[in-house]
């Protein structure tokens, strides 16, 4: 049967802005995996369930059952949008704007899970069967460590051929990404009254000096050969006052790390380096994906372009796109870093570009998600 893929654009597009106007903030994905399941159901998926934790899957058979499955992974999560006046159009809004589908999800992650239920619903309407099984698993709480990933891999109960995960990639195929860790650093001063600032010891300055040393020493920091330079952002301040008028007792910063080479032993030592001299505690902040050791490097995942399975799906893709499609790393993490010990091969592919994910500008193109499609229904058939 022939595919009308115009039909199957406009469904995913009008899917993808259902998805985006339920919102699914972590540990409240309950709305969006009832939708979704539903969504599968109506689509004729031949198995269509939720598990222990929530995650939401869905299955097509294959022609050979015995065949490890095609995977399909995304989340079902986003960031907090914040302050809705800030954004251009409401973020829960999924309005189109100049051919892009505009709010929070767009692209992260709500337009790759649009792409991936609809690749599957390609074949059901094209009365063709995969050769092996294909599934799609939607998990949550990816924003906050992946707790729903975790659950998946450890209660899977059939081989796996190949993960494909669901984060925005331009259509590029991601072989891999640096793992992630996070420290607090906290300082920690004497509290007065602040008319009298000069009786106490206000921890803000030492947490201006210590952030102006990281931003100073971050070349110290390491690489991968690969997976490229370890980096550290600040991103939440604290301090234990909400009270105008009153100096803290501490301020503390949550130190966002992304590296393929450092272990939390190494990251340590950096800030002991950056912090010297000040008074400071140091607590993991960590959101996800710790190794055993804390002298072993960061986990991400990394496929090597020789993978047979790369290799496979690479050809198959460009062949769907009509074009050599790139090969390329994330700088963020994903859920990926969750399966490397259980020697799952893993590529990341979908729609969506990666800078705009998690900023009050997030969107998709339309034309990125037709182009993945068509990518993705060729691996499906031909993988």
């Amino acid at each position: 049967m022939q595919l009308e893929w115009d039909s199957l654009l406009a469904d995913c597009v009008a899917f993808t802005q259902r998805l985006i106007q339920t919102p699914s903030m972590p540990t409240e994905e309950a709305a969006i995996a009832a939708l979704i399941a539903d969504e599968l159901r109506r689509l004729d998926f031949d198995e269509v369930w939720l598990d222990g934790i929530g995650n939401v899957c869905g299955r097509i058979w294959g022609q050979d059952r015995a065949l490890p499955a095609l995977v399909l992974n995304t989340h079902l999560d986003h960031v907090d949008p914040g302050d809705p006046q800030l954004w251009p159009v409401p973020p829960y809004s999924g309005q189109i704007v100049d051919g892009r589908i505009r709010g929070r999800g767009a692209c992260d992650i709500k337009g790759p899970l649009a792409v991936q239920v609809y690749s599957m619903a390609a074949l059901k309407r094209m009365g063709a069967r995969p050769q092996r099984d294909v599934v799609f698993t939607g998990v949550v709480q990816e924003e906050i460590g992946g707790a729903g990933a975790v659950y998946w891999v450890e209660h899977l109960d059939y081989p796996v051929a190949l993960v494909v995960i669901g984060e925005p990639s331009e259509n590029k195929i991601a072989l891999g990404h640096r793992g992630g860790y996070a420290y607090w650093v906290k300082f920690h001063g004497r509290s007065v009254h602040a008319s009298v600032p000069e009786r106490g010891i206000n921890p803000n300055y030492q947490l201006a000096t210590f952030l102006s040393r990281v931003a100073a020493a971050q070349e110290r920091l390491s690489s991968h050969a690969v997976l490229g330079h370890t980096t550290v952002a600040p991103t939440v301040i604290e301090v234990d006052t909400k009270s105008q008028n009153v100096t803290p007792a501490w301020t503390r910063v949550l130190l966002d790390f992304r590296s393929a080479t450092e272990s939390p032993t190494t990251l340590a030592q950096f800030i002991a380096y950056c912090a010297e001299g000040l008074n400071y505690t140091l607590e993991s902040g960590l959101f996800g994906g710790e190794p055993e050791h804390l002298h072993d490097p960061l986990v991400g995942f990394y496929t090597p372009a020789s993978h047979p399975a790369v290799q496979k799906a690479y050809q198959l893709i460009s062949q769907g796109c009509g074009r050599e499609v790139e090969l390329f790393n994330y700088k963020f993490a994903t859920d990926g870093r969750h399966f490397v010990k259980y020697n799952l091969p893993m590529i990341g592919y979908a729609p969506g570009e990666e800078f705009v994910a998690h900023t009050i500008h997030e969107n998709v193109s339309i034309d990125s998600i037709a182009e993945s499609l068509r990518g993705h229904v060729a691996l499906l058939l031909g993988f």
